[in-house]
């Protein structure tokens, strides 16, 4: 009979734990435009404060096939404000390449991106909670 109770409020736990994470979640649809076909993977990095960003330490991070000319892919995230940082890695060698003065040699993109130099994390921070649907990233070069 005790261990009946006691793999009934262990379930009961696990249940109400993961109602209480589900409630801060939020999904949402990321369109990558711009793609060049089958010439490299799409690295997905979102970062979620300006220490991580400058310090290329992505809250989580993804690894995509470049096989059209739009990649669709659904993410799940805890609701917050993120930047979203994308590369298309042309020679495989799984980093950005940049030239001499730091301009990426490969194609990039990053979230609330209008042109000119990119900006930091507050500039390009976008939010994500249940009314971010989708969300569009142009590859391209800066």
């Amino acid at each position: 009979m005790l261990n009946k109770k006691i793999v009934l409020f262990i379930f009961l736990v696990i249940v109400f734990i993961n109602n209480i994470f589900a409630l801060n979640n939020a999904s949402f649809t990321l369109e990558i435009t711009g793609v060049n076909v089958n010439q490299g993977q799409i690295h997905v990095k979102i970062y979620s404060n300006e220490r991580d960003y400058r310090n290329d330490i992505p809250y989580v991070s993804y690894v995509l096939e470049s096989t059209s000319q739009i990649i669709i892919y659904t993410f799940d995230i805890i609701e917050g404000e993120y930047l979203i940082a994308l590369f298309q890695d042309t020679n495989g060698n799984g980093r950005l390449d940049t030239n001499i003065l730091g301009f990426p040699r490969e194609p990039v993109g990053l979230s609330n991106y209008t042109g000119g130099i990119p900006g930091g994390f507050n500039r390009h921070k976008i939010p994500i909670n249940n009314n971010s649907n989708r969300i569009t990233i142009n590859l391209g070069r800066v």
